[in-house]
């Protein structure tokens, strides 16, 4: 069963599906704890990155009728999958609909750093409704496992005045968790039996106590309600805890906010950030995708004693990982540049003496671990990102900061390299301890010697060493840094290009040897610039044939090679694995724009079909597929690859080009996209938009003097928001400045539709000359003296199947 969802994709949308056809629910994160939902919409976990472990089990409810005691099992249901929480909809046998509400509080930080961020609570909302004709009594236990990831010495105790379980564990005495209640039960215990919670008849009223020690209790309160006709009670549950003893806890809970001011709050936080950086293109998937992405970013940014990081693995590791840090922060400059800094200056303060980049780090206590190896990938790409984060942001006291920081590390770089001019690892291990680069996972497998992979990356970070002297006035650097990228990049069209191929090795082994085989690494010497153009091309053309490719996006092997498994080394040998789709998608923009839209659409539309059998959650991006059966083997929520569509769709195909000293925009629109554009970006210190549309040669306009932008279309501000148009498959995106407007209204729908547009900017008055480009006509229509007042009663706009139509707004004297 594919999700149900419509519209653009580009504002807060939910998926709707049946409450029978999920494996798993959604995982929801805020700065100090993350949770996750089973398929049946029970909570099955709320976690604790800080503590790394889980501070609560699984929460159910089960209701009853009261007089009778039969159990009132629920009819089918339906689950709605929003952005920062998951509803439950369903009705119970005697005609009571329930509606439950799942979502962690996380409101936006503020304060010095953001640091000032909402305490850990989840909440469990729900709502009973009588749609019967008669007065019905429902009995409902909450039941929650209270060990969480402890073990034999859980400790229990109820609190009369909060309404909540307080729980402990003799090991870690000062981790107190707290599961309260927003109306007084009418009963409750704590209780090994575990069958009581889903009783075949009502148990009727608990005992009322607790127990000392005990391996498993389990937490239940008993709630009744009598509910007449169209009556209606909603209570809910929340679940928090402190590391600071029971007294911390005690004191916390007054203070959490109703369960309905808690997702206000949310919603608050995620409607501001989401609203950035938006991208439009005439495929709603593609929009949605990045939706979604900046939700699934949202969801995995935590606050910890370290800092602002992410963890490996949201519900299960306290692990931040170099890597992973420096992708993700090429997505979160653009909606959430803070966390990327602070993520970002960790690895820059905490290199090794010598200058290289650790593997990973515990959010714990901050212990590092760099596996034995001499150079890695995490060097490299954290210089990378140094630079992406000032290019974006323009914080010249950041770039001053991390110079010197990432100047040792490019330093160290220089000096791993061989005779050959390459840069070269010595690890004879396997996987972790030998293996030097992303996939470093696979069991019983060497990658080191001089790979294409870290190679091109080391390029990459030394000619943005170069920029980044440049950028602070130092020209000897400057000459250094671009002298000594220059130098390996030579080397590396020397030794590592196979010239009969055209294809870059895999590597040249410890013992000299060239391994030929042939993976998506392919990606990294044309995304980062080390491919002359005809090589790049054979590369996308080669990573482009039908055994690389599936229904959900690029097997990291193809389906012919020796090597294929579909699950061998976690995917990593044949599997399906999101980031290097979206390298894929980056790097294709300018060769195959094509590829490029089709490989962010169907990897992104995947997790929304049949998600019980891919064991997917709509709108949620999980680690790897099974490269057959295109079923999640990995993480239910991979925190690494929503960053990588952002930056995909932002720099890939809407064409921003962060890698000189100037901001630059470049749109790569597929053949069958007649437009597209983004919105809301904070580049520098300003909003910036942009969008591109086919009339009949490709012309951009743009609030921000990017130099490819022809002047004319050069514009002052963004009117956007001021411009409104009607049904729920068109979208728009206006310009202005003094003398003119230019509004692109786009069908993201595969046909026709007619719109209505208004626009509220009070500098568009009086009579305008109107040219109008639409593509049903694809020809240039001009009007004089357009009264703009026809904005403010509606102009009726036909648009045919993916196409635009753009007005060009000239003010007549």
């Amino acid at each position: 069963m594919i999700a149900k969802i419509s519209g653009a994709g580009h504002t807060i949308s939910q998926y709707e599906i049946s409450d029978r056809e999920l494996a798993s629910g959604s995982t929801f994160g805020a700065p100090k704890a993350t949770l996750r939902i089973k398929a049946t919409g029970a909570l099955e976990k709320v976690y604790s990155p800080e503590v790394g472990c889980d501070a609560f089990g699984t929460l159910v409810l089960h209701h009853w009728e009261e007089r009778s005691g039969i159990p009132l099992a629920p009819l089918e249901g339906d689950f709605l999958i929003h952005p920062h929480h998951q509803e439950h909809i369903f009705e119970l046998a005697n005609r009571v609909m329930v509606r439950e509400d799942v979502f962690m509080l996380s409101g936006m930080p503020s304060g010095e750093g953001f640091h000032n961020v909402d305490p850990p609570a989840a909440y469990y909302t729900v709502t009973l409704r009588n749609d019967a004709d008669q007065t019905v009594e429902v009995s409902t236990y909450a039941s929650i496992r209270l060990r969480g990831g402890f073990g034999a010495d859980t400790e229990t105790a109820y609190d009369a005045s909060l309404r909540a379980f307080l729980v402990r564990n003799a090991k870690m005495p000062d981790f107190v968790r707290a599961v309260a209640c927003s109306e007084r039960p009418s009963s409750y215990e704590v209780s090994l039996d575990g069958a009581k919670p889903s009783a075949a008849r009502f148990p009727g009223e608990l005992s009322n106590t607790t127990l000392d020690s005990c391996d498993d209790p389990i937490g239940i309160f008993h709630l009744s309600h009598k509910l007449r006709p169209r009556q209606s009670v909603s209570f809910y549950f929340v679940l928090t805890f402190s590391l600071d003893g029971a007294d911390a806890v005690k004191a916390l809970l007054p203070t959490l906010p109703s369960a309905q001011d808690a997702l206000e709050r949310t919603t608050e936080h995620y409607e501001t950030v989401l609203s950035r950086a938006v991208v439009l293109t005439p495929d709603p998937e593609v929009n949605r995708g990045v939706l979604w992405a900046k939700a699934n970013i949202l969801r995995t940014q935590s606050l910890t004693s370290q800092g602002w990081c992410f963890v490996n693995d949201p519900t299960r590791s306290n692990n931040s990982v170099g890597r992973d840090t420096a992708w993700y922060g090429f997505g979160s400059d653009y909606i959430t540049p803070e966390f990327a800094r602070e993520a970002l200056l960790w690895y820059a303060d905490h290199t090794e003496p010598d200058g290289m980049v650790v593997e990973y780090f515990d959010i714990r206590n901050g212990k590092t671990e760099d596996y034995g190896l001499n150079i890695n990938d995490d060097t490299p790409l954290i210089i990378l990102a140094l630079w992406h984060h000032f290019a974006i942001t323009g914080d010249r006291d950041f770039l001053e900061y991390a110079f010197p920081r990432a100047e040792r590390s490019g330093d160290y770089i220089l000096s791993q390299r061989n005779e050959q001019g390459l840069v070269w690892c010595k690890a004879d291990g396997t996987a972790d301890w030998g293996i030097v680069g992303w996939r470093n996972v696979i069991k019983g497998y060497r990658l080191s010697g001089a790979t294409t992979e870290v190679n091109s990356e080391c390029y990459a970070a030394l000619k943005t060493l170069a920029m980044m002297a440049a950028m602070l006035g130092n020209r000897e650097k400057q000459r250094f840094f671009s002298d000594a990228a220059d130098d390996l990049r030579a080397a590396i069209n020397e030794h590592l290009l196979d010239k009969d191929r055209n294809l870059y090795y895999l590597n040249i082994d410890l013992d000299g040897t060239p391994r030929t085989d042939v993976t998506c690494d392919l990606v990294f010497p044309v995304m980062f610039g080390v491919a002359d153009h005809d090589v790049a091309a054979n590369i996308i053309a080669r990573l482009s044939i039908p055994e690389f490719w599936s229904d959900a996006g690029l097997h990291t092997v193809p389906r012919n090679d020796i090597n294929y498994g579909p699950a061998h080394g976690f995917g990593l040998l044949g599997g399906v694995w999101s980031g290097p789709t979206f390298w894929y998608s980056f790097a294709a923009a300018s060769f195959n724009p094509e590829f490029m839209a089709y490989a962010l659409s169907v990897s992104f539309q995947h997790y929304s079909q049949d998600p019980r059998r891919n064991n997917t959650v709509p709108g949620q991006f999980c680690e790897w597929l099974h490269g057959e059966t295109l079923t999640n083997q990995g993480m239910m929520l991979s925190p690494w690859f929503a960053p990588k569509y952002l930056w995909s769709a932002v720099e890939g195909a809407a064409g921003l080009d962060t890698s000189g000293l100037e901001l630059d925009v470049k749109p790569r629109p597929a053949n069958a996209w007649a437009w597209m554009g983004a919105h809301n970006l904070d580049l520098r210190g300003k909003t910036v938009s942009w969008f591109a549309a086919r009339v009949p040669d490709l012309r951009v306009y743009a609030n921000y003097p990017f130099p490819s932008v022809d002047e004319d279309q050069r514009f002052e501000e963004d009117i956007t928001d001021e411009v409104h148009v009607s049904g729920e498959n068109a979208v728009r995106l206006a310009l202005r400045r003094a003398d003119r407007a230019v509004i692109l209204i786009g069908n993201t729908r595969d046909r026709t539709i007619t719109t209505s547009v208004t626009v509220d900017d009070r500098h568009l008055r009086g009579p305008h000359m109107l040219r109008a480009y639409n593509t049903l006509r694809r020809e240039w229509v001009e009007q004089r003296n357009f009264d703009c007042e026809t904005f403010r009663r509606g102009l009726a706009v036909q648009v045919n199947s993916h196409g635009f139509c753009l007005l060009e707004l000239h003010r007549e004297d």
